[in-house]
């Protein structure tokens, strides 16, 4: 049997890995983070490789990166030739390596946002299988060792956990469109005092809301009210009055026309969604991939992402 020889003239392989990453996060950053090495390491990484192709591939701007014509012929060959090697070395490694990460997460953020993304989850990583816990963060699944990794609401001071801010969030009035028919619309704040209100009793209430704007003539003591703040987006879609609606939790039912945002007013939540788990775990393959599809998915839907560092 003749033997070839194949000769490849290949930049250094650590090196397309690093830019590859990069180029998908459009952060130093955040490939720093998923890689598991200093910001330092991935920027001596970049300028090696640009230096192997005498140009650069990244055009660095103020706290953001953009690709150059040369990065973006890049990246789409090596995103699929860095899959199709993932796929390969997936296949003939042993078929009990599958990976369970188990989830603490609130059951109203798990039914309006987890349950119609997960598809996207096991797309991306079918190696990893997730379980599910709905339970009171008061109850602490990660500190009683039930969860790998918990989605928090609140202010982030957790101490002694690994804690990262990964989705913020406006609150204001939804309705069902089926409530405004037959009836002149609400112009101003004021106006919703010939509405019912709904009330998330766990959540930001209509007090402190309307206070914010100035307005206290209203009765806010009216309507319904629920314990969970998925129940509140099910009864205002059904008619039953105005809910606050938490941005995160009423972006799909607003996109769907299921409701509907007559008034102009919004507040900043002072509470945002977190990752939160135990620091041994922050660098586990299984609680990454969980974040970053997270972080990913609230881009690709154009809601409020903390900005990271280029």
């Amino acid at each position: 049997m003749i033997g070839w020889t194949v000769s490849r003239k290949l930049p250094p392989l650590l090196a397309l890995r690093v830019f590859e990453c990069a180029a998908r996060h459009l952060s130093f950053t955040r490939a720093a983070e998923e890689l598991c090495v200093t910001q330092a390491a991935v920027s001596h990484q970049i300028r090696a490789l640009e230096e192997w192709f005498g140009q650069p591939l990244f055009r660095r701007l103020n706290r953001a990166l953009k690709l150059t014509e040369a990065g973006e012929r890049l990246v789409g060959p090596l995103t699929g030739a860095f899959d199709m090697m993932a796929e390969i070395t997936a296949n003939v490694a042993a078929g009990d390596d599958r990976q369970v990460l188990n989830v603490a997460v609130l059951d109203s953020f798990a039914s309006a946002w987890i349950l119609p993304r997960l598809s996207n989850f096991h797309r991306r990583f079918p190696d990893i299988d997730l379980r599910f816990i709905a339970r009171p963060m008061e109850q602490d699944a990660l500190a009683a060792g039930d969860a790998d990794v918990e989605i928090r609401y609140g202010q982030g001071h957790w101490p002694g956990m690994h804690v990262y801010e990964f989705l913020k969030e406006d609150i204001f009035p939804v309705c069902s469109p089926s409530l405004l028919e037959g009836c002149e619309a609400p112009l101003e704040l004021a106006d919703l005092a010939r509405f019912d209100l709904l009330h998330d009793v766990m959540s930001i209430d209509w007090q402190h809301f309307l206070a914010h704007f100035d307005v206290t003539s209203l009765n806010v003591r009216r309507g319904f009210g629920f314990s969970h703040s998925h129940l509140v987006i099910q009864a205002c879609i059904a008619g039953n009055g105005f809910a606050l609606g938490r941005e995160a939790l009423v972006a799909a039912p607003l996109e769907r026309g299921e409701l509907v945002r007559p008034l102009k007013e919004t507040m900043p939540s002072d509470q945002s969604y977190y990752i939160v788990c135990r620091h041994e775990d922050a660098d586990t393959a299984s609680v990454k991939a969980f974040s970053y599809w997270l972080m990913d998915e609230v881009e690709t839907l154009g809601l409020q992402t903390v900005t990271a560092e280029a």
